[in-house]
C-alpha cells in the first residue's frame, strides 16, 4: 500500500506492450483462471503449478497479512524477489515485513472486489485502522507460480455517498459473462484512450450509466460535462485488468508537476460503459525505494 496521498505503481515486469506507456497482463486472459488451479505439471516448466488461483493466493495473503497480522504468510506467499510500488514500505519482503509489523492489533481490512487476468489481480477494499479514517485501496499484484512478486497500490479516504445515492463500494461484486472479458477490455481501452486521453473518442455509454464517484451523476450527461472539464482526463494508461464484464485501469492523469494515479474500474453491458468507479490520489513526492511510481 501507498500513503493516503499517492501510490507508486510501474509497468509490470513480464507485461506485454501494447502502446508507449500502456501494458496488459502477460500470460493467460482472466477466462482461464481455471487452468491455473490445476496441479499438474508443465512439461516446458516441470516444477508443479500452485493448487491456487492468483486471486486466492492474494486474496490469503491480504487476510492473513491485514487481519491475522500472520508474517509466516510474508515467507509462504511472496518473493523471494518482491518489488514493491508503495510508499509505506522499503523494497523487498523484508518492508512488507516490517510495515506488517507496525500495524495496531485492531487494524483490518474488508475485501469487496477481487479480479483477476493473467499474472495481475487487482483488489479493492477498504483498510481500517491505518489513519484516522477508512482509507478506501486499490492494490495491484503480481504473481509468478504460487508467490507475489510485485505490488502497487493506491490509498485514499473514503467518501460517502454520491447525490444518486451510490458509495464508491456497492454495485456488482464479482465478475460476470467471463466469456466476453476480451470484448469487454477492447471496448474499455477505447474508451480510456480515444475518450480519456486523446479526447477524440465517440462517447456511448450505456442509457442507464451508474457512476459511483461522488463528484459525478448517473447518465450520459453529467459525464460529459466532467470529461470536456478536464476533471476524468488521463495521460497515459499503464495497466488493464479485465475479468468478464469488469475491467480495471490505472493511469497517469494531472500534470508533470503535479502527478496523479488514477484507478478507475468500469463494467461493460452490451458493447458499451455501463458503470464507474474510481480513486484518484497524488503520486508521493518521495518513496522508501528506487522503483518508480510507474
Amino acid at each position: 500500500m501507498s500513503s493516503p496521498d499517492g501510490i507508486s505503481p510501474s509497468a509490470p515486469i513480464g507485461a506485454k506492450p501494447v502502446e508507449a506507456g500502456r501494458f496488459v497482463p502477460s500470460g493467460a486472459s482472466a477466462g482461464c483462471v481455471a487452468c491455473l488451479t490445476s496441479a499438474a505439471v508443465d512439461p516446458a516448466h516441470p516444477e508443479p503449478r500452485s493448487t491456487m488461483s492468483p486471486q486466492e493466493i492474494v486474496a490469503q495473503a491480504t487476510d492473513r497479512l491485514f487481519n491475522a497480522k500472520d508474517l509466516s504468510a510474508v515467507d509462504e506467499l511472496f518473493g523471494p524477489v518482491y518489488t514493491q510500488h508503495s510508499a509505506l514500505a522499503p523494497d523487498g519482503t523484508p518492508g512488507l515485513r516490517g510495515l506488517v509489523s507496525g500495524l495496531s492489533a485492531d487494524s483490518h481490512y474488508d475485501l469487496v472486489r477481487i479480479l483477476g487476468d493473467g499474472d495481475l489481480v487487482v483488489t479493492q477494499g477498504v483498510f481500517h485502522g491505518f489513519a484516522p479514517v477508512p482509507l478506501l485501496g486499490f492494490d495491484v499484484w503480481r504473481v509468478e507460480g504460487d508467490r507475489v512478486v510485485e505490488h502497487w497500490d493506491a490509498l485514499g479516504p473514503l467518501a460517502g455517498a454520491s447525490p444518486n445515492g451510490r458509495t464508491p463500494l456497492d454495485g456488482p461484486l464479482e465478475p460476470t459473462h467471463r466469456e466476453d472479458a476480451e470484448r469487454a477490455r477492447r471496448v474499455v481501452e477505447d474508451f480510456v484512450d480515444g475518450v480519456l486521453i486523446r479526447g477524440s473518442g465517440p462517447l456511448d455509454v450505456a442509457p442507464d450509466y451508474a457512476e459511483h464517484d461522488p463528484q459525478g451523476l448517473d447518465g450520459q450527461d453529467d459525464l460529459e460535462r466532467r470529461i470536456s472539464s478536464g476533471e476524468l482526463r488521463r495521460r497515459v494508461l499503464h495497466q488493464v485488468i479485465a475479468e468478464g464484464d469488469l475491467v480495471y485501469t490505472r493511469s497517469e492523469a494531472g500534470s508533470e508537476e503535479a502527478p496523479l494515479i488514477a484507478n478507475d474500474l468500469w463494467r461493460v453491458a452490451d458493447g458499451r460503459i455501463a458503470e464507474h468507479w474510481s480513486l484518484v490520489v497524488p503520486v508521493p513526492p518521495q518513496l522508501p525505494h528506487g522503483n518508480g511510481a510507474f
